[in-house]
C-alpha cells in the first residue's frame, strides 16, 4: 500500500512551482511498519529511534517511456556499513534528512532484509501524470 500524504502532497506542488526547499533530494528506508495514514508526516510514525531509519542523497534518473513521465529516486544501501541485520518495511520520498521531511510512504507487504555484504538500491518511482479531461 503506498499513497501520498497531505503535507506530500503540497511539497510535490511547491516543487513543481519552484518554491525553495521542497525538492526531492533524499531517499529514506525504516524498519517501521506502521499502516498508512494521511495524518502521520514522518517517514517512520512510530520512531524506533535513528537506528531504525536511514535517509540518503537520492540519485535521480528519467525513466521516462513513450508518453509516460517518470523518474526514478534511488539510494545505494551498502549492507557492510549501513542498516546492517534489519528490514526494510517502509520506503519514502524526502525533501531533506530529517524523519520528517518525509513527501511519501510505501509500506511493504514483504521486507527486504540487509545484511553483511548486500549492496542494495533501493528506490521510489515518481510518475506524473495528466488527469484532465
Amino acid at each position: 500500500m503506498a499513497a501520498i500524504h497531505q503535507q506530500g502532497r503540497g511539497i510535490l506542488r511547491n516543487a513543481l512551482k519552484g518554491a525553495a526547499g521542497n525538492a526531492i533530494t533524499h531517499v529514506g528506508v525504516a524498519t517501521d511498519a506502521t499502516v498508512f495514514a494521511d495524518s502521520q508526516t514522518a517517514l517512520d510514525p512510530a520512531n524506533g529511534g535513528a537506528a531504525n531509519f536511514l535517509i540518503k542523497s537520492a540519485t535521480a534518473t528519467d525513466a521516462d517511456s513513450g508518453s509516460t513521465v517518470q523518474t526514478d529516486f534511488t539510494m545505494t544501501i551498502n549492507g557492510d556499513t549501513e542498516f546492517t541485520g534489519k528490514d526494510i518495511k517502509t520506503i519514502g520520498l524526502q525533501k531533506g534528512t530529517a524523519r520528517t521531511d518525509n513527501i511519501s510512504r510505501s509500506l511493504r507487504s514483504s521486507v527486504i532484509g540487509v545484511q553483511a555484504g548486500d549492496i542494495l538500491t533501493i528506490g521510489v518511482r515518481l510518475q506524473v501524470l495528466d488527469s484532465s479531461p
